[in-house]
């Protein structure tokens, strides 16, 4: 038998507007909308009618 990693310790490829606004700890999601948008300061796809922002990207701008 091999030994398996936990899956609790692996980070998301992304997420959604609601979740990287609670991450990024504002009150409402126009802030996380100008940071993509108009800004550029967060990477984000848009599929379908969805964005799916990069978690790396929400690291970086935290991070510096």
């Amino acid at each position: 038998m091999s030994a398996t990693v936990a899956p609790w310790n692996l980070e998301p490829i992304s997420v959604t507007i609601a979740e990287a606004t609670r991450l990024l700890g504002f009150k409402d999601s126009k802030t996380v909308y100008n940071l993509i948008i108009y800004q550029g300061k967060i990477k984000a796809r848009k599929v379908g009618r969805v964005y799916l922002v990069s978690y790396a990207s929400l690291k970086k701008l935290i991070e510096g």
